[in-house]
Parts: structure tokens; sequence; C-alpha cells
């Protein structure tokens, strides 16, 4: 009786622990430490530059996006550019490694992710958008205690986000791979070394791992935001 009595107490003490914290409390808090809401809302536009890694081998790339969701990466392997690109409407590349140096539309399992991603946090505004949140609890990550927010988008995709339980920076996103040959599998993007730039905290080091393996790295030499890029930037060049 006694026994059961504790573990009810710790159960309990647990609960109330989760329910002290609001998902929209740690979101407010995690906006509020890596900027504030006013700095992220008046983001249009940023370009990164610094270094990928993957399979031991280092590549120096800029990644440029803006809004609502244009990307465009350029990266040079081996003296050769590679350039993946996104304007909202059309995912293409241009990869020399795969037979052509012309632009060409990217194949779909490719160019998934990226068709996917949004320039604004999921975040702001997320009801207006038609997301969920949810405050699944505490878990740590990689020694670091964190809060677990499940997002589920308009569209029923699901996302896993974990924000450090101190200072509420994002720590790690999990996902599952819908398609392609990892389908299935989980997918997370680690996020640490927080650094400054023009008013806004931003993590200089990213892992990708897939199936609990490191799948690739990037790590930030510099950031710039709000710079000015027309669309044809981002659009396929016509041939």
């Amino acid at each position: 009786m006694q026994k059961q009595f504790f573990s009810l107490l710790i159960a309990l003490c647990a609960f109330v622990a989760v329910q002290a914290q609001t998902a929209d409390e740690i979101l407010a808090k995690y906006f509020e430490n890596t900027g504030g809401l006013d700095k992220w809302k008046s983001l249009e536009a940023s370009k990164m530059i610094g270094t990928m890694s993957m399979q031991g081998m280092e590549f120096p790339g800029t990644i440029y996006s803006a809004r609502p969701n244009k990307q465009r990466v350029e990266v040079s392997v081996q003296g050769k550019n590679i350039v993946q690109a996104y304007d909202g409407i059309d995912p293409w590349w241009i990869n020399p490694f795969a037979g052509s140096e012309e632009p060409q539309k990217m194949p779909a399992e490719m160019s998934e992710e990226m068709t996917k991603a949004k320039f604004e946090s999921e975040f702001l505004n997320y009801k207006e958008k038609g997301h969920t949140v949810e405050l699944v609890g505490k878990e740590t990550v990689e020694g670091t205690e964190t809060w677990q927010i499940k997002l589920t988008k308009k569209n029923g995709d699901i996302e896993h986000h974990f924000f450090d339980a101190e200072y509420f920076v994002l720590i790690m996103t999990r996902t599952v791979i819908s398609s392609g040959p990892m389908k299935g599998q989980n997918s997370e993007m680690y996020f640490s070394d927080y650094q400054e730039a023009d008013g806004i905290m931003f993590p200089f080091f990213m892992e990708s791992k897939i199936g609990g393996q490191s799948a690739q790295k990037i790590t930030l030499k510099s950031v710039e935001l709000n710079g000015k890029y027309d669309d044809a930037f981002f659009a396929m060049p016509k041939k």
C-alpha cells in the first residue's frame, strides 16, 4: 500500500510539472529568448554561408531563403557547382554529377523536403494557419532536458519539436520520412551553437540524422537577414 501511494505521488508530481507549462507559454519564451516576436515577424529573407559535411567530406555552400517558401542552395563539390532551388512552384537543380550541367526539374523524391518547407516558423500564428500544438512532456535529448511539443499541421503532417527546458531554444526536431527508400525512419535535425545575427538568435551548427545515424552536418560562418532577392533568382533559368 505504501509503495503504491508513493508511486501515485510521483506520478502526480510529474503530471503537475507538465501542466505547470503550456505549449503556448513555451513557444512564447522561445520567441522571446531568440529575438522577440516583432523581429521574427519582420523577417523576410536570409542568406546563410557555411560548410556542409557528409561522408567525411566538407563542401562550402550558401543557403538563400525568402518568404513565403522560396529557397536556393549552392554547394561547391570538387570544383563543380551544384544548385538546388524552389521558387514556390517548381523545384529544380543543376547537378553535374547527375549527368548534366543544365538546369532540370528536380526528382520528386529529392525535392519533397524543400517544397514542404516554409520560410516563416510554423509556430508563428499557428492557429491561423490551421495547425495545432500539444505539449507532450519532458524528454532528455543528448543530455539536455527538453520540453517536447507536437505540431500537427493543417495537411496532417506531424512534427515533434524539443525545446531546452532552461533556455527555451530549439534543440531538435523529429519527423518520420514519408516516402523513398528511407520511408518510415525517423529524421532528426539537431540545433546548437546559437549566435546572434541582426537581433535574432540562430543555431550555427546543425546535424541531420536518419535512423539515428549522422547524415549531414552544417556549420555556419555568417547569417545575413532581409537581403533583396527577385523572383528570378529562385526560378529555373529558361533555356
